[in-house]
């Protein structure tokens, strides 16, 4: 049998500013959705996710860089609890506690929104890394935090379990069904290779 070799995988892409592009991001999101309806933690970390994934798939090049692991409500930067956590103790931002009443089940939903106590600084970003972030966030903008999540949920999430890496290759991936055709273009190559394709 043939052996292929392994492909390299990048959790982290090396991007100058390092973990400050993460927290500088963190603050400019919060300052464009200070007026949106729904604004909790979930949806802060999908949209970080989706800036970067979408921004690797467009040009091999995330926004932040930083590495995603695998979360029961979807991606998150590996390393958001405790940046966020210094954060909150550097005063750079604080947060607000919204009661949205209660599910069908009874249960309480409540949201804990960033309120940013600086202004934004976008001096390590270009133009380009900002229209990505700005996309993310029109698109996750009517969403609530669960709806964001079950968004998240696509092949890269479900591929993997809780606390996996996550690496920026997996933005190539996508969950629209096969064609007929790439389908039986892929069978045809496994066979070719010798591959089992009962």
């Amino acid at each position: 049998m043939t052996e292929f070799p392994r492909p390299q995988l990048t959790p982290r892409f090396p991007l100058p500013g390092g973990q400050d592009r993460l927290r500088r991001l963190i603050v400019y999101i919060a300052h464009c959705c200070a007026d949106a309806k729904y604004f909790g933690l979930i949806k802060l970390n999908k949209i970080l996710w989706k800036s970067d994934f979408d921004a690797f798939a467009a040009r091999g090049v995330p926004v932040t860089g930083r590495d995603y692991q695998r979360l029961p409500l979807g991606p998150a930067p590996k390393e958001m609890k405790p940046l966020y956590r210094d954060m909150l103790k550097d005063g750079i931002i604080t947060t607000k506690r919204v009661d949205f009443g209660e599910d069908s089940y009874g249960n309480a939903i409540i949201e804990i929104r960033t309120i940013p106590l600086v202004p934004d600084d976008l001096s390590l970003f270009t133009d380009e890394d900002i229209a990505f972030v700005d996309a993310a966030i029109k698109y996750y903008w009517d969403m609530t935090g669960t709806e964001t999540s079950d968004d998240s949920h696509g092949i890269p999430w479900k591929t993997h379990n809780n606390g996996d890496p996550l690496p920026y290759e997996l933005a190539l991936l996508s969950d629209e069904p096969l064609s007929r055709q790439d389908r039986d273009r892929i069978v045809q190559r496994a066979r070719e290779r010798g591959w089992n394709t009962d």
